[in-house]
């Protein structure tokens, strides 16, 4: 019999986000306990453990508010990789959202692309994953505002319109905390944020109706940057990439993002020019 076939499938609970973390440290990822709580109270967060107890592997299945949800956090620990985990924990999440009636979907690397498009998946679109550790930025001159508590409606339905979801829990859960930044552009239809996270700050989403908003956005984002920062920008916006590139950003990684079955693009991508991260969508 398959190792795969012998291990005992766990629901996770908030007792496990550090042991969550370690699996995440160790790819090299960049969630925090928060990101890891929101998948274990919002969602079906999955996992296995080795016989000493210890958590070797993850996947967890976010449903949004309706039509779709995302399958992230999929994880395996080094010595326990290569034996069919990942596929029978995916399969389990893939099941646990269209039981809920959700379409289920996931950004995947190069690699996991092709394992994914086994299981049922078509590429929508791709990313990148660009990435700073020290900026070339003047301060802009803008019209844009800092979003305070009274903007969250309005933050939410920017966000749904790109998306084609509502994701409140999500987006409510990231403006609360404290290393979290929203900027709204002056047409009232625009947004960018910007949140702490465990190896580098990471911007998005970023929603607006032009691209020329959407650097307008990312330039009065960058002058509130000194750190680190990740940013996962769709891969058509390549005016985008050429701006980022002059002020200090490469290329870390790109993703596919994916949709199972025969759904259709979900949202309005034309609106959206970075994403909230690969595992959020």
């Amino acid at each position: 019999m398959a190792i795969s076939e012998e291990i005992q499938i766990v629901d996770l609970t908030t007792t496990d986000i550090e042991a969550g973390l370690a699996l995440s440290d160790e790819a090299g990822w960049n969630q925090t306990g928060e990101d890891w709580r929101i998948f274990i109270e919002s969602g079906r967060t999955i996992g296995v453990r080795d016989v000493n107890g210890r958590l070797v592997a993850s996947a967890a299945a976010l449903p949004y508010e309706n039509r779709f949800g995302y399958i992230g956090m999929v994880l395996v620990t080094e010595t326990w990789q290569r034996r069919g985990i990942a596929t029978r924990l995916v399969d389990r999440c893939i099941e646990s959202l269209r039981d809920s009636g959700h379409v289920p979907m996931l950004d995947a690397t190069p690699a996991g692309e092709l394992v994914y498009r086994r299981q049922g998946f078509h590429t929508l679109f791709s990313l990148d994953r660009w990435e700073c550790n020290s900026l070339v930025t003047p301060h802009p001159e803008t019209t844009a505002t800092i979003a305070v508590r009274s903007d969250l409606d309005r933050i939410i339905d920017i966000d749904a319109m790109a998306i084609g979801s509502g994701r409140r829990q999500l987006i409510e859960g990231f403006f609360k905390r404290s290393g979290t930044q929203v900027f709204l552009g002056a047409d009232g239809e625009s947004l960018a944020m910007i949140r702490d996270g465990r190896k580098a700050r990471q911007i998005g989403p970023v929603i607006a109706r032009s691209q020329s908003l959407a650097l307008d956005l990312l330039g009065v984002v960058l002058a509130h940057c000194s750190s680190r920062i990740f940013i996962d920008v769709l891969s058509a916006w390549t005016d985008i990439g050429e701006w980022l590139a002059q002020r200090g950003f490469s290329i870390q990684r790109s993703f596919s993002r994916m949709a199972y079955g025969r759904s259709k693009q979900f949202g309005s991508p034309d609106f959206l020019f970075a994403v909230a991260g690969p595992e959020f969508g």
